[in-house]
């Protein structure tokens, strides 16, 4: 009895909770004065929470809410068509233009701003107030000229402002996108040559500010984004028209260079600041690893980019400045390895595609080659102490980009030389020795046939400097491939035997192809005969040498006297 009156209490309970939920929906029609509870099935079982039905006016809300998105963007189409019209036609005049076009925006906002607390769209409306205020003020200044770019700048300031200030009172990331895009292109809009490197700078560095502490806030990563994206544009934009000779002073270079700093702490360090202050994810979804590989890669490129055409810096003084920020990503990588490994693992990366392109920009020659292999092999050690695969990948691409640079070195023939051939060797050995590093057998049998096959380059270009070098050439393949199915027989890998076979069969190849034509005739009797012989020794040899041993009888037992 006493089960039975609880639950009958708690159905009371469920009943009175959904009829207020449905009094604060919406009503379907204008007018209802109550909302009843929705009937409960009649098929409740016993000991089970209730099941209640949704109701139809949540139901058709998502789709009211396209429905008043189209309707709007026709009704401004229309408007716009009619304000077009008017003006062929000579019905109003520039300032009458303006004055129309404010008071839509004015009439959109309010609209949007009364109905907001009932209507999802009413952020809508208020967003498309805002865009025809940025509208109206571009009209006002290059079309109409009616206003002075002071005052116009303000007023696209204003708006921007009250943008923000919407954004975080409605809780509508929308919004502080919109001011972020309409703040940022202020300048774009109004026109670059109006204002000062030094000015544009600055202002550019408060709207970043803004929009870094709404993410900082809200948590919005559009809003951030938003502002990856114009506002590294537009500081570029700067660098370049300042870095121009007949406008290059000193003050707006070094205000510049202030404001890449600053913009960098804001977008690129300010959230990895933050995100160590809150709970970690257990595990990151693919939204999120873009976002913070996104957020460390692309600040510290684009300020270096700002740093070298600001100051028109050459590839050494441009490259060591990569290479000292790969520096402090990778010491703030050790510092959180065991706080905050996913973290660790991205400034890793950030540090490995600084690093390499600082070395791009500062060294040339054989030390880039050597340094990308000794690179793409440092990372393939710290994939696999939990570098992360971002991390293999960047090895990989490394490695790829030293391989084929190697290949066109031995194919163009650079000439003779210490430094060329020791580099070859030290791509060749980290080649060999990222085989051993990498997890997936696909990726071993990829770097060791790459080693095999350049070896096989570089021992041909080598030895065919020398006076009979293709002969030589061809001894020293012959030898090699020997020496691998020695190897292979000997420790039971068949893989390895096949490569060794295959060689051979190159070797033999060699001697018909390129040797009869480019050898004396006693060189090529002398290579015949001698690999001839020798093949015809290891064919009988490696029977005797690899035969296996026959197991010994075991001792007679001991017969007790």
């Amino acid at each position: 009895m006493h089960d039975y009156e609880e639950l009958a209490a708690r159905m009371e309970r469920l009943e009175r909770a959904v009829e207020e939920l449905a009094r604060r929906l919406p009503a379907a029609g204008a007018g209802a004065a109550a909302h009843t509870a929705p009937a409960l099935p009649p098929r409740v079982p016993v000991g089970t929470a209730a099941a209640v039905r949704v109701p139809r006016e949540a139901i058709r809300w998502d789709g009211q809410l396209w429905l008043n998105r189209l309707g709007i963007g026709l009704l401004l189409l229309g408007v716009a068509l009619l304000f077009r019209y008017s003006i062929d036609m000579g019905w109003i005049t520039p300032a009458v233009r303006v004055g129309f076009g404010t008071a839509v925006g004015v009439t959109l906002l309010a609209a949007g701003l009364r109905i907001g607390e009932k209507r999802r769209f009413g952020s809508v409306l208020v967003g498309g107030g805002i865009a025809v205020f940025y509208i109206v003020g571009w009209a006002a200044f290059n079309l109409y000229s009616l206003v002075g770019y002071t005052a116009a700048f303000a007023g696209a300031v204003a708006v921007t402002g009250l943008a923000f200030w919407l954004a975080l009172r409605k809780d509508e990331p929308a919004l502080g996108i919109m001011g972020a895009i309409g703040g940022l292109g202020t300048p774009l809009l109004l026109g670059l040559s109006y204002g000062t490197p030094r000015g544009l700078a600055i202002y550019t560095c408060i709207i970043i500010g803004w929009t870094a502490a709404l993410h900082l806030k809200r948590s919005w990563r559009w809003v951030l984004w938003t502002t990856l994206a114009f506002g590294w544009v537009l500081l570029c934009r700067y660098a370049y028209h300042v870095a121009l000779p007949d406008r290059l002073v000193a003050a707006d270079a070094w205000v510049l260079q202030g404001a890449a700093v600053f913009a960098w702490a804001c977008t690129g360090l300010l959230p990895l600041l933050a995100r160590l202050r809150l709970a970690h994810e257990r595990r990151w979804s693919d939204l999120d690893a873009l976002h913070w590989y996104g957020v460390t890669l692309v600040p510290p490129g684009a300020a270096l980019l700002v740093t070298g055409l600001v100051w028109t810096l050459p590839g050494e003084r441009w490259g060591a400045a990569a290479m000292a920020g790969a520096a402090l990503y990778a010491a703030s990588a050790y510092l959180l390895w065991s706080r905050d490994r996913r973290l660790a693992r991205v400034l890793a990366l950030a540090s490995s595609v600084m690093l390499t392109v600082g070395m791009i920009g500062a060294l040339e020659g054989n030390v880039l080659l050597a340094g990308l292999a000794v690179q793409s092999l440092a990372l393939h050690a710290l994939a696999g102490k939990g570098g992360g695969v971002a991390l293999r990948w960047t090895a990989h691409k490394a490695y790829i980009g030293a391989g084929a640079w190697l290949l066109y070195r031995l194919a163009a023939d650079p000439g003779a030389g210490w430094a060329n051939s020791s580099t070859a060797v030290v791509v060749l050995a980290c080649g060999f020795a990222a085989s051993y590093l990498v997890r997936r057998r696909p990726e071993m049998l990829a770097y060791r046939y790459f080693v095999h096959g350049a070896l096989l380059c570089f021992l041909w270009r080598e030895l065919a400097r020398m006076d009979g070098g293709e002969g030589f050439a061809t001894v020293a393949w012959g030898a090699y491939a020997l020496g691998l199915l020695l190897f292979g027989m000997s420790r039971a890998r068949p893989l390895v035997e096949k490569t060794a076979l295959a060689t051979l069969l190159v070797v033999v190849a060699k001697l018909f192809v390129v040797d009869l034509a480019a050898l004396e005739a006693i060189y090529r009797i002398l290579l015949f005969l001698g690999f001839g012989g020798v093949f015809l020794f290891f064919s009988y040899a490696l029977q005797s040498w690899l035969r296996p041993r026959a197991a010994e009888p075991p001792p007679a037992p001991r017969i007790a006297g």
